[in-house]
């Protein structure tokens, strides 16, 4: 009876360690599966792109500059990229992008660092009066700011990688009222401003500042409410400002409006190269495209209004518009000493930007 219990244990013991073994066989190999999956195979899959902004389709930006990135994103994948694109805040408001591609529900997101200035301070350099020429050298250099020097003291903290930046054209006094043809003539104006400094600006040039959300801005005019806006031309069709206003500069430089494109740095790195490359390359490819088509638009938006509308557009003397600027830069000099205060290096910052808007407008 011992013999045969001994044998009948030995059989049990040698089942036991063979099914031991089977199973952990079998576990390295779905491990060594996922791993290929995930480093190897999965690199020939479908890759989707999540892609969300606060702007209508019909939107400039997007006409000029997110759709047709998108487009080359697809073309460049070659079938291996396919765009998922969630416009006019389906994913959320202008001010929660950040945190929506933090937060992954959008792998990529359009930010403006002017919506958040408490978090990306230094990044809203891009709205600061008298700095941007143009769309076609302000974008440049603004890109330029953003991947060389910005990336690390506001991006990256952020756990976003900025893919492409641009800006607007300078932003002009548009109004209702009369013509500023000199600071003296801002006294006394109810004008829509779209950040702070834009407000201490027009404080101190006897203006009445009214924080309106753009959408608003065209009913709050009607009404009364303001008698004009600090805008560029390129926003006009957006929000019927033909219809509404009577005078406009076209050589001021009083803001500019910057935005970026930026993707999580995680899923990003979670991408194959191949992908990479082709979001890079679309991405580096629109700054021109963008900014040009923004200077183009602008021209043909102008032809087409001082055919169609009674709107006086001016062009500033030479030493009128200096005096402006002049104005200007004690405002430029506060934001930057105000930031280098907090131990953010707001000065360095201004002053790259500067550089680099002086080196693309040559």
């Amino acid at each position: 009876m011992k013999r045969t219990a001994r044998k009948i244990f030995v059989v049990l013991l040698l089942f036991m360690l063979t099914v031991g073994l089977v199973a952990c066989n079998a576990e390295k190999t779905q491990g060594n599966n996922n791993t290929k999956n995930t480093n190897g195979a999965n690199n020939d899959a479908q890759v989707i792109i999540k892609i969300a902004d606060n702007l209508p389709k019909t939107h400039l930006i997007s006409t000029l500059g997110t759709l047709p990135w998108i487009d080359r994103i697809e073309e460049l994948g070659k079938g291996k990229i396919k765009v998922e694109y969630y416009p006019a805040e389906q994913l959320g408001k202008a001010s929660s992008l950040l945190d929506i591609v933090k937060n992954k529900v959008a792998d990529i997101a359009l930010i403006g660092p002017q919506w958040i200035g408490d978090v990306m301070p230094l990044s809203s350099v891009s709205g600061n009066p008298g700095l941007v020429k143009d769309a076609v050298s302000g974008s440049r250099a603004f890109n330029k700011l953003v991947q060389e020097d910005l990336y690390e003291l506001e991006f990256k903290p952020n756990k976003i990688k900025p893919l492409w930046a641009a800006t607007t054209n300078p932003y002009q006094i548009v109004n209702s009222k009369h013509p500023v043809e000199a600071i003296k003539d801002f006294k006394g104006l109810k004008i829509r401003t779209a950040d702070g400094l834009q407000e201490k600006i027009m404080h101190s040039w006897g203006v009445t500042a009214v924080t309106i959300p753009g959408p608003e801005m065209y009913t709050a005019w009607d009404r009364g409410t303001v008698d004009g806006t600090l805008l560029s031309l390129f926003s006009w069709p957006a929000y019927q400002l033909d219809s509404i206003a009577k005078y406009a500069t076209v050589n001021a430089s009083l803001s500019a409006f910057g935005l970026t494109f930026s993707v999580n740095e995680q899923v990003w790195n979670s991408w194959p190269k191949d992908v990479q490359d082709a979001v890079w390359l679309a991405s580096q490819e629109i700054v021109d495209k963008f900014g040009n088509g923004v200077v183009e638009h602008e021209n043909e938006l102008m032809k087409e209004y001082v055919e169609t509308s009674h709107v006086e557009f001016y062009t500033l003397p030479e030493d009128e518009l200096q005096e402006w600027n002049n104005e200007l830069q004690p405002f430029n000099k506060k934001w930057a000493e105000d930031l280098d205060a907090k131990g953010s290096p707001g000065t360095k910052i201004l002053e790259k930007f500067k550089q680099y808007n002086e080196e693309f407008s040559n």
